[in-house]
């Protein structure tokens, strides 16, 4: 068949795939080529949808969504549970390692670190704890509004000069610290697609978030028997989840436009990204701390942040959408697997089943597929 909108000689499907069009659909649906109602790396869902696990894991096929998912929802409970018992300091602990963990078995089932998983790994999640130890030891050396409340996220107050300093120059600081590494991996070339730089960006985010939240609750750990719960579910929630998807999202943003830049891509799009990442950080920490300083609820403060994570969970799957449609574009016809719905096809850059862009797929798919001439027509 021939593409509705690269005009090219493609295997019959309902995407193209070469370019990745919704072939034969109505305005509807918005503009086909763009395809924004199929988001390329998993297309069963909206490009604008907030989906925690397919926007930052964005390798994962169908069924290892449903377990990733799953293993976040019991490490969830098991921060619960853990705060219930009073056990708080466990409860830090495990909130704090649950994303950074899960992210870490990511990396080895997608395989994105190919055959170096100890230089990927070491300029990643290793070099975000390293920035997250340097960058909050130096903060906390400098100001510490806390004095006698081990709990930095409830109930401090803190000047103006101190808020504008550290609410607005801290957050520069940390995401230029915390993209650096990724930036600076040594063999960036072996992984040119800008998901790579999307996923080695989160990891970088992921690991500083984790160093930062174990100094700035060291004082709490240090009490491991039983706590009165009191308050204490608010700061959890922002520990095991919206913390590490601000700080993940938002080096991911960074080092996803840099890879684009190196590719000779950028644009709006990608100084969007730089520009969301920065403003959404400064919104998070800053916005947070002065709620908080006005004596509003911890509910609201949590839900303010919650709605800066979504915005920054959407502005990725936006940025990342669009890069995979123009990273996958032509790859060549080759016998594959599509991760996505699971169906043997012959394709280029996209499933002509699902639309999934090809780009996005496991290493292990990648490495498997076998080169053909010529598209396959179906029935041929």
């Amino acid at each position: 068949m021939r593409c509705d909108h690269c005009a090219h000689d493609v295997p019959d499907g309902v995407f193209c795939t070469r370019c990745g069009a919704h072939q034969g659909t109505t305005e509807e649906f918005g503009n086909a080529k763009l395809r924004e109602h199929r988001y390329a790396a998993h297309p069963g869902e909206h490009v604008a949808q907030p989906s925690v696990i397919t926007t930052l894991f964005p390798h994962l096929g169908h069924h290892k969504i449903h377990e990733f998912r799953w293993a976040f929802i019991a490490g969830l409970a098991g921060v619960l549970i853990l705060y219930v018992s009073g056990l708080i300091a466990a409860a830090i602990l495990v909130a704090a390692f649950l994303v950074p963990v899960l992210y870490l078995v990511y990396l080895y089932e997608a395989q994105v670190y190919r055959d170096e998983p100890a230089t990927v790994l070491g300029f990643t999640l290793g070099g975000g704890v390293v920035a997250g130890i340097v960058i909050t030891v130096i903060v906390r050396l400098l100001h510490n509004p806390i004095t006698s409340n081990p709990n930095p996220l409830a109930g401090t107050t803190v000047d103006v000069a101190a808020l504008l300093g550290f609410g607005l120059l801290v957050p520069l600081i940390q995401e230029a610290a915390k993209a650096a590494p990724a930036i600076f991996l040594p063999n960036r070339k072996d992984f040119p697609e800008t998901v790579d730089g999307l996923v080695f960006g989160i990891a970088a985010g992921l690991g500083f978030s984790l160093a930062e939240t174990l100094i700035n609750f060291a004082t709490t750990l240090q009490y491991l028997g039983h706590v009165a719960p009191a308050n204490w579910i608010y700061p959890l929630t922002t520990i095991s989840v919206l913390s590490p998807l601000m700080q993940g999202s938002a080096t991911g943003m960074i080092v996803a436009a840099v890879w684009r830049q190196r590719l000779g891509k950028l644009g709006g799009r990608e100084i969007g990204a730089v520009a969301m990442a920065v403003v959404a950080h400064i919104a998070f920490t800053g916005g947070s701390q002065i709620l908080s300083d006005v004596s509003l609820s911890p509910l609201l403060i949590l839900i303010w942040q919650a709605a800066v994570v979504g915005a920054m969970l959407i502005y990725v799957r936006y940025l990342l959408h669009h890069a995979l449609l123009e990273e996958a574009a032509h790859m060549g016809f080759a016998e594959t697997v599509c991760p996505s719905c699971h169906m043997h096809i012959v394709a280029s850059g996209f499933c002509p089943n699902c639309g999934m862009a090809l780009t996005a797929a496991p290493t292990h798919l990648k490495r498997s597929r076998r080169e053909r001439k010529e598209p396959t027509r179906r029935g041929a």
